[in-house]
């Protein structure tokens, strides 16, 4: 079925027979748009958009950004809580212990708390998985609450870092043999 007029040109036919053969072979699967298991890889950005994702990367894996749009509704169902921050940081793979400052001995400063994160494979210990971590945390932790420290350890290390040093010194000396020492050199 066509609308186009009956006194239409040869141009506006084709691109209506185009148009029409393009738009009905098109498959719009609208109930897997909602699902982050089954949504196109392309449209995740806009499907963590609509569930309020509040931190996104797109460097991100494929199923990394599917666990973070899975586990956004739990996050923001617990906005303001140890258990949000947990959940936000988890999505990515990451194993966390949060220490707050009640639990440390001797009590640390009020209102504070530290991270220990252990960050899996793919993840380089630097500063910009720090600014990611602080992002993630800051938006799921209650706004009273700070961060005083961030310890990020690669999944698999079993031997702690070992740190050692050397010094040496010495003395110079130049030994000349008997007779060789003049009169006009200098000693």
């Amino acid at each position: 079925m066509t609308l186009v007029p009956p006194n239409s040109t040869a141009l506006e036919r084709a691109a209506d027979d185009t148009a029409s053969l393009r738009i009905s072979g098109i498959e719009v699967p609208i109930r897997h748009l909602w699902d982050p298991d089954r949504c196109p890889a392309s449209l995740l950005p806009w499907l963590a958009w609509a569930v309020s994702v509040d931190e996104w990367n797109p460097e991100w894996s494929e199923t990394q950004k599917r666990q973070v749009i899975k586990r956004s509704p739990a996050v923001h169902r617990q906005k303001g809580t140890r258990g949000a921050v947990e959940s936000a940081l988890e999505a990515l793979g990451f194993t966390v212990e949060i220490i707050e400052w009640w639990e440390k001995e001797p009590k640390g400063t009020p209102g504070t708390f530290d991270l220990a994160i252990q960050i899996p494979a793919g993840y380089a210990v630097d500063a910009a998985t720090y600014d990611e971590v602080e992002r993630l945390v800051d938006g799921a932790k209650n706004k009273s609450s700070h961060i005083s420290s961030i310890v990020l350890t690669p999944a698999g290390l079993t031997q702690a870092p070992v740190f050692s040093s050397a010094v040496a010194s010495g003395i110079v000396t130049t030994i000349y043999p008997l007779g060789r020492i003049g009169a006009g050199d200098d000693v």
